[in-house]
């Protein structure tokens, strides 16, 4: 079976979409597919990601990465009546890991939709986002023999958005093992008194609620610190004012940039993660706190109680006074603590990219039937 995918996210995006591209590439190559892979890089952009992330040498991948406008492309096929799939090697498959979809000639295609939160009218997208998102999600379907999907949370609401035949879904739960790719380092002095979230700075991952929880925590610990690591993005005005007015302002850090490399140092500062977001397609952030041993209290929305089942304190999202009880338990109970930490450990071992390859794998298979 020969498989071309839109390697572009990989090379320039160093969030989630970027994650999954890259990693889902480097567990095909272990299985032993590299040289059944295609992989079209072209872009203008400048890659982002270091030649050992990728993972790509000695794969036999075909790996086709030129500096190319994206948006030039369509009128290269056209000109020349090929499709994405014959620069880089042909496939009888095509993946589109992304909403920007390119040109295909011949190939069979399947497409990854991470969520459908840009559906619904709920303030976490702009109106003009959320319409072109929608739109690109209904030409994903349209083209797509089969759609993979990261959880069965969200193969659910496409079949109740889109109408979708479930059978043209298949689930291939994300892994988080790449965050043991380096040792994971031992616990900081004083890591009780630390809170970490990592996520981008937004409406939907529900910082103004988690600032208020984290002012109830500091009356009962005044040497508690928060530490939110991550970009802002649409809507983060409203944490940014709601933290200016905070008497806890001075023991909240935000870090709008945080390399990769030192996520592992954070996670090593943090006796607790928080990661109460309003909606999700999976929650990778919550997982690779998880792995690396952080007791982690999240939210019952959306696809956090299907990934992260018994491995984190699951709680409503909208109880801030719930999320400050429930952290302050912890922190008074390390015994308690060490025992969600286990049972985090446990979970984010269950979820590698070596399963997610093997699903995904299968699911072209199917799309080639």
């Amino acid at each position: 079976m020969r498989v071309a995918l839109d390697y572009r996210p990989a090379l320039v995006n160093r969030e989630g979409i970027g994650r999954y591209t890259r990693e889902l590439v480097r567990a095909l190559v272990a299985l032993g597919h590299g040289p059944e892979l295609g992989l079209f890089g072209w872009t203008l952009a400048s890659r982002r990601t270091s030649r050992s992330e990728l993972g790509l040498a000695g794969s036999g991948a075909h790996y086709s990465r030129l500096r190319f406008p994206s948006r030039w492309f369509p009128g290269l096929a056209r000109l020349t009546g090929r499709g994405a799939e014959d620069f880089c090697g042909g496939a009888q498959l095509w993946h589109h890991t992304q909403p920007s979809l390119l040109p295909v000639r011949a190939a069979r295609e399947v497409s990854t939709i991470f969520d459908c939160i840009y559906t619904r009218a709920n303030g976490f997208l702009s109106d003009e986002a959320a319409a072109s998102m929608t739109a690109s999600a209904r030409r994903q379907i349209e083209r797509s023999r089969l759609v993979l999907v990261p959880s069965a949370y969200v193969r659910d609401e496409l079949v109740a958005t889109f109408g979708i035949d479930p059978a043209r879904a298949a689930v291939a739960l994300l892994g988080c093992d790449h965050a043991l790719r380096e040792p994971v380092l031992p616990r900081a002095r004083g890591a009780q008194e630390t809170i970490l979230t990592v996520s981008r700075v937004d409406r939907r991952k529900n910082h103004v609620r988690m600032l208020r929880a984290f002012e109830i925590v500091l009356r009962a610990r005044p040497g508690a610190h928060w530490i939110v690591a991550g970009p802002a993005g649409h809507g983060s005005e409203d944490f940014e004012r709601a933290l200016e007015a905070s008497p806890a302002r001075a023991s909240v850090e935000w870090l709008r940039y945080v390399p990769e490399e030192h996520l592992g140092a954070l996670h090593a500062r943090a006796g607790q993660f928080w990661f109460t977001s309003l909606d999700e397609g999976f929650g990778l952030p919550p997982l690779e706190a998880m792995a690396r041993g952080v007791p982690t209290i999240s939210s019952t929305r959306a696809s956090l109680p299907e990934v992260l089942g018994q491995g984190a304190v699951l709680l409503d999202a909208e109880d801030h006074e719930a999320l400050a009880r429930e952290a302050l338990a912890l922190a008074a109970d390390r015994e308690r603590a060490r025992a969600l930490a286990e049972r985090g450990r446990a979970r984010a071992s269950e979820l590698t990219w070596r399963a997610c390859a093997e699903a995904t794998w299968a699911a072209y298979a199917r799309a080639l039937t």
